[in-house]
């Protein structure tokens, strides 16, 4: 493959994502752990802080002279991967991303979209766009079947598409001494079982934060735990965390107030009874870990990633019932010992899955 080839990674990265930072840390890891002589760059919104934790190159996203430089410059494009191309967020950001896979394909370069969760996607010249965009890529990798059903809908006609694994599933934890650590800063005792809660903020917050503040004192109470908040975006998750936990009755509630590096957090949520989550990477977090989850579903994607994994139990995020959560959540811990065996049966096979993407990238890279 010779020693120069250069790699192009796009994302949403720098934003103080974890899910997002994980999964660059996932690309990044795999692509070294084949070749290490591969340059990588990744478009970021925190390029020195990218450079920094990633140990690889990194261009600002919003320099469009310099994101231009860097797609001629390079010897595969990636966009990928996360929840990259749908217009619930913005239209503006889908037609970002749309942009730099048009303008690889200008430049005639290898385009692949790497592990993407894709839609909904519900404006009709979105749609027309994504069509046209996504017939011209050179392979398209996917995280989960709903995905490839909606590239279907949609009328997609590209025939390199392939439903994979989300990158993270490559990634391990940390040590467990470090996680001891983490959990002594915060405040945390480990007698007794820890139950994890990982909320985003959301438009029906006004019902989402009692209903899961009650679910917190039912758990400390019930179950004799202890629970832990989980935010995985910071600032944002931090609020909503703390507003619940000023709803807390019980004593035995403690937040994760510091910022943590993607293994740390993968580590945290290893020690977990169960999680009670929304955001999609607490779950895979939790799913990589053999952690039983009840998810709360604000987006497609979380119900979809929880049936791609035989975990249904979930319940909508909209007008959340506390009873329906609190029957998920007896189920969940009722049934955990069973939930973890077949979680761990399922690993396996997801790791298997998620370094099908780096193989396809580095054939791709080859041609």
């Amino acid at each position: 493959m010779g020693t120069n080839k250069r790699i192009l990674i796009s994302g949403y990265y720098g934003f103080d994502n974890s899910g997002d930072d994980a999964i660059l840390k996932a690309i990044v890891k795999d692509i070294k752990g084949k070749n290490n002589s591969i340059e990588i760059t990744a478009l970021s919104n925190n390029p020195i802080f990218t450079e920094k934790v990633y140990d690889i190159k990194a261009v600002n996203r919003f320099r469009m002279k310099d994101v231009i430089k860097a797609i001629k410059e390079c010897d595969l494009f990636i966009s990928g991967g996360g929840s990259l191309l749908q217009d619930v967020t913005s239209t503006r950001s889908l037609w970002y991303y749309l942009t730099l896979l048009k303008l690889a394909k200008k430049f005639n370069k290898p385009t692949m979209v790497y592990a993407n969760g894709i839609g909904p996607i519900n404006r009709k010249t979105n749609r027309i766009l994504t069509r046209k965009t996504l017939n011209r890529v050179d392979l398209i990798t996917l995280r989960d079947e709903d995905s490839k059903k909606f590239l279907k809908d949609l009328e997609v006609e590209n025939r390199n598409i392939f439903v994979t694994a989300d990158p993270v599933f490559t990634l391990e934890p940390s040590d467990d001494r470090i996680i001891h650590d983490i959990l002594t800063k915060e405040g945390v005792p480990e007698e007794r079982p820890l139950v994890g809660v990982s909320v985003r903020k959301w438009i029906d917050e006004e019902n989402l934060i009692p209903n899961v503040a009650k679910a917190v004192d039912y758990i400390i109470q019930e179950y004799k735990a202890d629970v832990i908040l989980i935010p995985m975006h910071y600032p944002e998750d931090l609020s909503i965390s703390n507003e619940i936990l000023e709803r807390v009755t019980s004593e035995n509630c403690y937040i994760i107030s510091n910022k943590y590096n993607v293994e740390d957090i993968m580590g945290i949520i290893k020690r977990l009874e169960i999680i009670v989550a929304m955001r999609l990477h607490s779950l895979i977090y939790a799913a990589t870990q053999n952690v039983p989850m009840v998810g709360i579903v604000y987006d497609p994607k979380i119900e979809g990633f929880l049936k791609s994994i035989d975990m249904g139990h979930m319940c909508p995020a909209e007008d959340l019932k506390f009873d329906q959560l609190i029957s998920n959540i007896e189920y969940v811990w009722e049934n955990r010992e069973d939930l973890k065996n077949r979680l761990k049966e399922l690993d396996t096979k997801l790791r298997k899955e998620a370094l099908k993407n780096v193989h396809m990238a580095l054939d791709l890279l080859k041609e």
